[in-house]
């Protein structure tokens, strides 16, 4: 059991029957809810009433909570006897080998290990062209410079050079305000492997500044900052010259390339910029886009499905193993992909291949995507992609991708940490909106770490450090 929205993509996957062909295996996708949202809201009703199939998708937490209580199978013992390539990988990795065993010893569940992948800062390089910007910046200063220029190039009180969707708050890594545990195992900030940021940081103060600096002489986009955009809107002002720079989603480039760009002025062009230098002149290290292992896409077994265990975990290992890895991540030999030398070469493109219809037959490896909680392939997913990501993606993530370690918390401390967060994130986020904004000063700003302090904030660090340090013991 899946959402729905994956149940769709993998029925569309010609690897997917092939699997099915090569394993002698016959399984019903049941859809456990449209998408994400909604497949999560119809689990906890499903766990609590115990009618389950015979396998689902869970996070890490059910998996151990439901799992100690008898709903879930221990797989520890089953995946010695039965599933020699998941053994063997659980063998090869002792951070995957810690994420998924339990308190008691057990494991319960196996996750979907994520393709290193991040963010990228992007820009259109022909209004850096006509803005007389000759280099990519390399340092804070220097990207502020070019800032500058683009909004002296291009005056309209409408174009911010700077703008995005979602959270506003990037480069964290530059000012080195990113969430982190230190050489001495000391955690930083509340705790997300490297995409939030810490608060007490100077460099996270220094960064609010800039932000400020930024929105009074107009060149980030206000309504980023106050929260009022929208995906639409900042794809049609990236699409129509009134942004030019962004820091989204690796596919993000090619996405405007291939949705416009081109045909509103036929000299469009999206480049990727290197991650700029961090405030000691070292490159910086961005946080992947999700966790390396994804604690919300794990794989267990329904404690009353024990007789067709040994069927699920043979159809499972064979993904595993060297076969199933290649069937996944590049299809059929001569149908998908050919081999030339040591090297596997992709005969079919990624540009046609993935903007056919959905209910089409395809071959197609997005290995960010669910389908089975399996090792990712970082290499042919790079491969994979279309011509401009492959350009830039595999130098981009060699350089500077961060893959950081995974806190475990109890059942309990993600309770408390939950309460707490919700708590003080709206405190945070309101008043560095205020900070940015000009309508609180900054010489306010130790008070408002006390007043984040006070709602909750060191509590939740601390919570970070104890089952950081029980990992550890």
């Amino acid at each position: 059991m899946m959402a729905g929205k994956y149940i769709n993509w993998l029925k569309d996957l010609k690897w997917y029957p092939e699997a099915l062909k090569r394993t002698n295996a016959e399984i019903e996708l049941v859809n456990g809810g449209d998408d994400d949202s909604a497949y999560s809201k119809g689990l906890d009703t499903k766990l609590m009433s115990g009618d389950l199939p015979d396998a689902m998708i869970v996070t890490l937490s059910q998996a151990e909570v439901y799992g100690s209580q008898g709903l879930f199978l221990n797989l520890k013992d089953l995946i010695k006897k039965d599933a020699p390539n998941i053994q063997k990988f659980i063998d090869s990795d002792e951070a995957y080998k810690s994420l998924i065993t339990a308190s008691d010893g057990n494991i319960y569940g196996f996750p979907q290990q994520y393709p290193i992948i991040t963010n990228v800062p992007f820009y259109r390089a022909d209004m850096f062209e006509k803005a007389g910007i000759t280099s990519n910046p390399k340092t804070i200063q220097e990207f502020t410079d070019d800032l500058k220029k683009l909004k002296a190039a291009y005056p309209s009180s409408d174009f911010y050079p700077f703008t995005g969707r979602d959270g506003y708050i990037k480069f964290t890594e530059a000012f080195l305000a990113k969430d982190n545990i230190d050489e001495n195992g000391k955690v930083h900030g509340i705790y997300n492997v490297g995409k939030n940021y810490d608060l007490m940081a100077p460099g996270f103060k220094d960064l609010i500044q800039w932000y400020n600096t930024l929105y009074i002489e107009k060149l980030i986009d206000p309504e980023w900052v106050l929260g009022t955009q929208t995906e639409e809107s900042w794809q049609t002002k990236m699409l129509t010259g009134k942004g030019a720079v962004s820091y989204d989603f690796f596919t993000r480039p090619s996405w405007f390339m291939n949705n416009g760009g081109p045909q509103n002025d036929p000299k469009y062009s999206i480049k990727v910029m290197d991650a700029l230098n961090d405030s000691q002149g070292n490159p910086s290290k961005v946080p992947m886009a999700e966790q390396r292992y994804r604690e919300d896409r794990v794989f267990v077994i329904n404690a009353k499905s024990e007789d067709k265990a040994a069927q699920i975990l043979k159809f499972m290992d064979y993904l595993f193993s060297d076969e199933g890895r290649t069937l996944m991540d590049y299809g059929v030999e001569g149908q998908s992909f050919k081999t030339n030398g040591d090297k596997k070469e992709f005969i079919v493109k990624f540009e046609e291949e993935g903007n056919k219809p959905l209910g089409t037959p395809v071959w197609n490896f997005l290995q960010d995507r669910l389908s089975f909680p399996v090792p990712s392939n970082d290499a042919a997913y790079y491969d994979w992609m279309d011509p401009l990501t492959k350009s830039f993606a595999a130098d981009f993530f060699g350089k500077y991708a961060a893959v950081s370690y995974q806190i475990k918390y109890s059942t309990d401390q993600l309770k408390e940490r939950s309460e707490l967060i919700a708590n003080v994130q709206p405190v945070i986020d309101a008043n560095l909106v205020k900070f940015i904004t000009g309508k609180r000063p900054m010489s306010e700003w130790d008070a408002f770490l006390k007043e984040a302090d006070a709602q909750g904030y060191s509590k939740i660090v601390a919570i970070d450090q104890a089952a950081y340090d029980a990992a550890k013991k």
